[in-house]
């Protein structure tokens, strides 16, 4: 029972210190701190969460920092902290909600304003309910907790051979409480590296507007890319419309493997400019789930230049696609019934909502000689998605595939398909199975599977398998063992098996495997569930080079996610 005199919104925290209050006017001017937006009007429910249409009188969000009061008081560190985090506002709060003052009760839209709210990134957790009053009257209970969203980024990956990437920044992701973003980061990746710089607002002004804007400056690539959006923001939403645009001038590499010890590679030249306009209605939109309908339009001028290779097959390569401008015209259909399961302990430490969803996606696109084409093509997709909670298992897989066909048939395409097992034991014991597969046929330049370092199987060095078919399975368990370890990480061992391996057709297939021991850590006070990993195990199979004197390895980096 909810005291009838609660107030609307109120906070826990004590006054903000000086300092803290200089950081947050710096923010808020910057150029996406945005002013309080209206409340959203909530939708008409017409199932009700106990079936008598009931209506909700007030809204009370409670909001709780970072760190506890009762912690804070005893930590300097804590209320440090605290200070220089800025709370997210009660309106970014109230404006993700589906159901207001006035609004009839329906647990759908509870359950939705929920995961939307988690949706955010800007909360450890979050809990909406409805609850009554002293008085009666009925109330929509909204309690978040934060997590800490100026987060220092210093992340690294060891492979096998020794190589080592890893990025080396900061981002903030509620910048002066607003649920804007920016992020300043220096990337090493395994064939380039260099500056990551990112800004986004998910809505611009008081408006319903998405803008973000990255620009990736690395030793090798220049890519710019933009989206401006009126994007669903829950599954009852009529309309959406996305702009988006990339910029890209570079090299990219191109790789294969014949032998372990040789890696060819082949070097293009890239320059493309790509924009594509997507608007879509929904016919159909509830809280169960959705019928929507679209069309696309995408403008590309590309252009790849191949540098020769005398080692290299050359007839195993791609004709160089010649400077032009073209377009492409499509429509789609996506259908889906809502289905999620809210875990703790899965991917890592913190709460996920875990999207079972039935899901059909069909889509057709025309490539048509008037629009640029050398000859008329048409393009396919179809995307089948499903998932289910089965006792202790949480089971869901996906089928993908599509092509461009013309006149002289298939011109390219590809199909992938994944399935996921996770059971789990206990509240702090999970065992995940997945399998991966995959072909394709005639794909750009340097999009072909890469596999290894990052990719399963996970103690093999960069490029460690190529090509344009691939498997993948891994077996892991995962035992969270302390989930808050001096309030700020979470700590857990596991073991895995994982094999995997990819090759061109014209080659026999290569695979390899690992077996091993994992430590894992990930923060109780995130808003994203994934854990950092220190793995060390076995390798075997096929596909060692001589040049690697031991089957013993050991990596380091992001954990898997399931």
């Amino acid at each position: 029972m909810i005291p009838s005199a609660a107030l609307p919104e109120r906070g826990t925290r004590p006054a903000p210190s000086r300092g803290a209050n200089v950081v947050r006017l710096l923010c808020l001017l910057g150029l996406f701190a945005t002013p309080p937006a209206r409340a959203q009007e909530p939708p008409s429910a017409t199932e009700t969460a106990n079936g008598a249409g009931a209506i909700i009188d007030t809204v009370i969000i409670t909001r709780r920092d970072v760190f506890l009061p009762e912690d804070a008081e005893r930590n300097f560190i804590y209320r440090l902290g605290n200070g220089l985090h800025a709370m997210t506002h009660a309106w970014v709060i109230r404006r993700e909600l589906l159901l207001g003052a006035g609004s009839s009760a329906d647990s759908l839209l509870t359950a939705e304003s929920e995961r939307n709210l988690r949706r955010l990134g800007l909360f450890h957790r979050v809990r909406v309910d409805t609850a009554r009053l002293e008085d009666g009257k009925l109330a929509l209970d909204v309690r978040t907790r934060e997590a800490w969203s100026l987060q220092p980024r210093f992340t690294g990956r060891l492979a096998a051979d020794g190589t080592v990437t890893g990025t080396f920044g900061v981002t903030e992701i509620n910048l002066a409480g607003t649920g804007n973003a920016m992020r300043v980061w220096y990337v090493r990746e395994t064939d380039r590296d260099g500056m990551d710089l990112r800004l986004t607002s998910n809505r611009v002004g008081s408006t319903r507007l998405l803008a973000s804007g990255t620009w990736q400056n690395l030793s090798d690539r220049d890519v710019i890319l933009w989206t401006v959006a009126n994007p669903f923001r829950s599954l009852s939403d009529r309309s959406a419309f996305y702009y988006e645009g990339r910029s890209f001038q570079g090299r990219i590499p191109q790789y294969r493997r014949d032998n372990p010890d040789e890696l060819q590679t082949t070097e293009w030249r890239r320059r493309a400019l790509i924009n594509r306009f997507t608007g879509t209605l929904a016919p159909i939109a509830s809280a169960r789930g959705f019928l929507r309908v679209g069309a696309t339009l995408e403008v590309r001028h590309e252009e790849h230049m191949r540098l020769e290779h005398p080692d290299v097959n050359v007839d195993s390569l791609y004709a160089t696609v010649p400077d032009s401008v073209y377009g492409l015209v499509g429509g789609f259909v996506r259908w889906r019934r809502a289905r999620f399961e809210r875990v703790e302990r899965f991917n890592g430490f913190a709460e996920e909502d875990q999207d079972l969803s039935d899901e059909v996606f069909v889509s057709v696109k025309l490539a048509h000689e008037a629009l640029g084409y050398a000859s008329t093509g048409v393009g396919a997709r179809l995307r089948l998605a499903s998932g289910r909670r089965a006792g202790s298992a949480i089971l869901k897989g996906y089928v993908d595939g599509g092509g461009l066909f013309n006149s002289a048939g298939l011109d390219s395409g590809y199909v992938y398909g994944s399935g996921t097992a996770a059971v789990r034991t206990t509240d702090r014991n999970t065992t995940f199975l997945r399998a991966i597969g995959g072909v394709q046929e005639s794909p750009r330049p340097g999009s072909e599977h890469d596999i290894g370092f990052q990719i399963l199987p996970r103690l093999w060095g960069p490029h460690a398998f190529i090509g344009t078919r691939t498997l993948q399975a891994t077996l892991e368990h995962r035992s969270y063992l302390v989930d808050n370890f001096v309030n700020l990480t979470g700590i857990g061992i596991g073991a895995f098996v994982d094999y995997g391996g990819a090759w061109y057709p014209d080659q026999d297939s290569r695979l390899g495997g690992n077996i091993g021991v994992t430590v894992f850590g990930g923060s109780p006070l995130s808003s994203f569930a994934q854990v950092t990993n220190l793995n060390l195990g076995y390798r075997f199979g096929g596909g060692i080079a001589d040049s690697e004197r031991s089957r013993w390895a050991f990596s380091a980096g992001g954990g898997l996610r399931f």
